[in-house]
């Protein structure tokens, strides 16, 4: 019935409903996915004019994305900066497997808590020629503030070339509206299935593409029929 993924959109309800039914009922590893979802990101990069990296991370699955990517950037000897937004003592599992193997392979890693962590960071990155941003995924529903409204004003200030893991930071998944400061990112690679968000803000819908990473199609098929009920 859902064949061609490319023609069904999901809320962020429905996103995490397809995630959780695959990992929970399925069990498939969400560390299986999240690496899925890096290789995705890798996908769409052009190493031959990406060559210096800033991956800015918060600590969710999102982050753990962001991280699964730097650590394949740095297996193929790039030049990355990761940059953690949000309190670690809420990191999830795939983030801290992540940020232990990236941290045994560069020490440019830093966490950006004060306002001196942002003027080293608005600094550093003038060594990039690309940003990534992996700080929210699907899941976020509030509105952004804190240090995560000023790390997003900084990346859309730098106006480095900025590829967004899934969504926007700071996009509604459901309604494609602002939930305060969102990312203004060149390329969006979206996982799996398009999002309502992005469907309906034009804006971002032009620079999205969606990539496969594994979730299984009768995931997709049991939340999108029940939703139809």
């Amino acid at each position: 019935m859902y064949k061609d993924q490319n023609n069904f959109l999901v809320n962020r309800n429905q996103m995490q409903e397809i995630d959780n039914y695959a990992i929970n009922t399925l069990k498939i590893p969400s560390i299986c996915l999240v690496e899925r979802a890096a290789l995705a990101v890798l996908k769409n990069i052009d190493l031959k004019i990406r060559h210096s990296f800033a991956i800015v991370v918060g600590v969710g699955n999102n982050g753990a994305d962001g991280l699964a990517l730097a650590r394949n950037l740095l297996a193929m000897g790039k030049y990355v900066d990761i940059y953690i937004v949000g309190n670690l003592s809420k990191k999830s599992k795939d983030f801290s497997l992540n940020l232990e193997a990236v941290k045994m392979m560069t020490d440019n890693v830093y966490q950006v808590n004060t306002i001196a962590d942002i003027e080293f960071m608005e600094k550093n990155l003038d060594k990039v020629n690309t940003i990534v941003d992996g700080i929210f995924g699907t899941g976020l529903s509030r509105t952004i503030e804190g240090q995560f409204a000023f790390v997003i004003d900084l990346i859309n200030r730098k106006t480095t070339y900025t590829i967004s893991i899934d969504l926007p930071s700071g996009l509604d998944a459901s309604s494609g509206e602002s939930l305060g400061d969102v990312v203004d990112s060149d390329l969006v690679v979206t996982m799996q299935l398009m999002k309502e968000g992005l469907e309906k803000n034009p804006y971002f819908k032009n620079k999205t593409v969606i990539e496969d990473i594994g979730l299984p199609l009768m995931a997709i098929e049991k939340v999108l029929t029940k939703n139809k009920e």
